[in-house]
């Protein structure tokens, strides 16, 4: 049988996909899997292929498998990046170039694209990179500031335990610190949590072997596996362990048999499908009854009656809709952004299902503040006239934006039956002449009179000598 070298397979899968012969490409990446299931180069060329042909969901499974055991994986995160992007989750691609960003902040491609990004979402306005307290910690490390990248690395485990390419750089920053104990320890919490994470595997297994403990060998071994090639470790360690290297000879991929068995696959894939779909055919001959709806027959509908929109209609089968939800709650949700499904049961409370309805809340008193009035319009409102008559007593708090709407009511009411003043001749608009006019006739009618009870005849103002102005005044 004939044998390839793995990188002669990856270059061969590599060159499918510059000829975008994807299907091939897919195929060579599988094969490589069938004989080194955890090379992450061979996860990483293969969530490509899928990439390029739009499998988005195979893709995202193929790099997030290669990020959970090299977290600091510029290619996977940014293939990552671009698959959620053309999902349109933006949020999530954001994410993927910052922490790309973050490992390697001088690549001016990294910065564009996440620049793009940024405009998309945010606008030209907010479209400015700002420094993480994850990116600082790995300048702090690059600049050989090794104690302050394990406190900001340290704070940021803190802040997000998630974060496992924080914990990832401290363990390499306490080693090149020369705390090979503290290392070894972070090594195993980080080993305990996912026991594939390449650089964690690498570094306990050479402080073991360094120290004689031959334990330490499994964990070499097992970074082995991963990155046969021992790239990462030939960056990390001037001299490597005296462990043989693994085989990295595998059978030649043929293309032919691959076409042949691809085929096969196919025709089985339709047969199934074809049985499936007669299954179900025999299924409705036989028991009609259980496609005919409980309430009758469907109406016919008319032309005119398709046209039309009825919203009740619409609402009742937005309401019938129930989105499928994952068999383990939270398993397949997107609560990243705060969004989380919910039911009418969360709107509606117990009465969905019979149950009593919730008690009436408790109101409190609002404020005009509450209600969006300006201190300006409080102002006027506060600015009462002067009212006729003393208004009937009512205890206001001291500002009137504090004052229940209870109280406001009752101190905005008209009183009652409010007491009548006497006016004056003034308060008419005549003047003193006029005035003294009106009192000199008043004297004489009173002196002419006599004691009895006199007969009172009508007078019109034309005859107390007012003028027609006057009069309309």
């Amino acid at each position: 049988m004939a044998t390839m070298s793995l990188q002669a397979a990856y270059d061969q899968a590599r060159s499918y996909l510059e000829a975008n012969k994807v299907e091939q490409a897919i195929g060579v990446a599988q094969h490589i899997l069938e004989h080194f299931p955890e090379s992450l180069e061979a996860h990483r060329i293969l969530g490509e292929a899928y990439l390029a042909g739009r499998q988005f969901e195979q893709a995202e499974a193929a790099f997030a498998r290669v990020l959970r055991a090299d977290p600091e994986d510029i290619p996977a995160h940014v293939g990552l990046g671009i698959t959620f992007e053309r999902q349109g989750k933006l949020d999530h691609a954001v994410a993927e170039f910052e922490q790309a960003l973050e490992v390697r902040p001088d690549m001016p491609e990294l910065r564009s694209q996440l620049l793009r990004l940024y405009t998309d979402i945010w606008g030209s306005e907010g479209a400015t990179l700002r420094l993480s307290r994850p990116g600082l910690a790995r300048l702090y490390a690059k600049g050989h500031m090794l104690p302050q990248a394990i406190q900001e690395y340290r704070g940021v485990i803190e802040e997000q335990p998630e974060r496992f390419d924080a914990r990832v750089g401290l363990a390499e920053a306490l080693w090149r610190n020369q705390q090979e104990q503290q290392a070894a320890e972070v090594c195993s919490e980080i080993l305990a949590l996912r026991p594939d994470v390449l650089k964690a595997n690498l570094l306990l297994g050479y402080i073991k072997l360094a120290s004689g403990d031959p334990d330490g060998e499994r964990f070499w071994r097992q970074a082995q596996q991963l990155d046969p090639y021992q790239h990462v470790a030939r960056t990390l360690f001037e001299t490597l362990p005296d462990l043989p290297a693994p085989d990295v000879q595998i059978p030649a991929w043929d293309e032919t048999l691959w076409a042949e068995r691809r085929a096969r696959e196919e025709a089985e894939r339709r047969a199934a499908q074809a049985a499936v779909a007669a299954a179900a055919v025999v299924a409705v001959e036989q028991e009609p009854e259980r496609l005919a709806p409980a309430w009758g027959p469907a109406e016919e509908v008319s032309v005119a009656d398709q046209g039309s929109f009825d919203a009740d209609d619409l609402l009742a089968s937005l309401l019938a809709m129930e989105p499928p939800l994952p068999t383990e709650r939270g398993v397949d949700l997107d609560t990243s952004s705060g969004v989380v499904p919910f039911s009418l049961e969360d709107i509606d409370g117990p009465t969905q299902s019979g149950a009593a309805a919730p008690a009436e809340p408790d109101l409190e008193p609002f404020s005009l503040a509450d209600l969006g009035l300006s201190e300006e319009e409080i102002a006027q409102l506060r600015a009462e006239p002067e009212p006729l008559s003393p208004p009937p007593a009512v205890a206001l708090p001291a500002t009137l934006a504090e004052a229940p709407v209870e109280d406001l009511a009752a101190a905005e009411a008209p009183p009652a039956e409010p007491e009548l003043t006497p006016f004056s001749l003034e308060e008419l608009g005549l003047s003193p002449e006029e005035i003294a006019q009106l009192e000199a006739a008043a004297g004489e009618a009173a002196a002419e009179a006599p004691p009895a009870e006199p007969e009172l005849t009508p007078f019109s103002l034309e005859e107390l000598g007012l003028s027609p102005e006057e009069i309309a005044q």
